[in-house]
């Protein structure tokens, strides 16, 4: 029989994972949704077994997640071993939800809750700073990773559910292009940034000044500028080539930025067009997401 048809008959395992305050209960939460049965911060040891006795009854479920995270050492030590034995009797997808330490720092500040890794008398950043180094080597293990630093609990539920309703586990490349505003900081992380302040700027018009580059009449203003489309067609042909050899690399998500005065309008109005023109090359594996990081405060263009 063929290996792939053998493969497909297995039961389906996702091991939700990643680090904490990245989202594991919220993808954990959509799989239940997708009628997964879900158990989450097992105890490393009965992983297996669990397993072993869920799936004795042929009439029983066929798809299972795993929320596992930092906090059991033995999950950390001991997973690239379970995993290859798992990969024999499931068809395994490693979840892996990451998160800029700035981030994962104001939502614990926020919720008020303790980071897992936080000693006592600690400071919070340099516990989420430990994590991410201990989680590295599972991180290498993951078949997908979502970033989900500027992603709302709602989106992150929806690619979950995008991955999970069909039997596509094809790994993917997540590209975001992200708009944004140098008086407000650089972004970071960014794999690719790009200055667009060289171009025509809608601020100075006051009829646009007070709108975004979502609006058409701000976007046909930068349009009109010539050298917005020789740049347009410079960063699409570059990244045709990077994408793809990104993925083949094994890289799990690409953010390219694209910065003007304030985030508003010629950032904006680029990083909407480029999103819009990477997604008609149909680049294969690769999924496309945009985000405005400074469009609701940027006041210059």
């Amino acid at each position: 029989m063929d290996v792939d048809v053998v493969k497909a008959e297995l039961p389906l395992l996702v091991v939700v994972t990643g680090l904490s305050g990245a989202g594991k209960s919220t993808v954990i939460n959509a799989l239940e949704d997708l009628s997964f049965y879900c158990m989450e911060n097992l105890p490393f040891d009965l992983i297996e077994a669990a397993l072993d006795h869920l799936t004795k009854d042929s009439g029983g479920p066929r798809r299972f997640a795993i929320g596992v995270d930092a906090r059991d050492t033995r999950f950390i030590q001991n997973f690239p071993t379970l995993a290859a034995k798992l990969r024999t009797k499931f068809r395994l997808d490693v979840v892996f939800l990451t998160c800029t330490d700035e981030i994962l720092a104001e939502r614990f500040s926020t919720t008020r809750r303790k980071h897992p890794l936080l000693d006592v008398g600690g400071e919070l950043i340099a516990a989420i700073r430990r994590e991410i180094n201990l989680m590295q080597p599972i991180e290498a293990l993951a078949d997908v990773s979502f970033d989900t630093s500027l992603w709302s609990p709602h989106y992150l539920a929806r690619k979950a559910e995008e991955r999970y309703s069909s039997a596509n586990l094809n790994r993917q490349l997540h590209v975001t292009v992200v708009s944004f505003g140098f008086k407000y900081g650089m972004l970071k992380p960014a794999d690719t940034i790009f200055d667009v302040r060289f171009l025509r700027n809608p601020h100075f018009d006051p009829t646009l000044k007070h709108k975004t580059g979502q609006d058409m009449a701000v976007a046909s203003y930068v349009f009109e500028d010539p050298n917005s489309h020789i740049f347009l067609d410079k960063i699409l042909d570059l990244h045709s080539f990077l994408l793809p050899a990104y993925h083949a690399e094994g890289k799990h998500y690409f953010r390219i930025g694209i910065g003007c005065t304030g985030g508003k309008h010629r950032s904006v109005a680029l990083t909407e067009r480029l999103a819009l023109e990477l997604a008609s090359k149909n680049i294969p594996n690769i999924a496309l997401s945009v985000s405005h990081r400074d469009i609701h405060v940027g006041l210059d263009g």
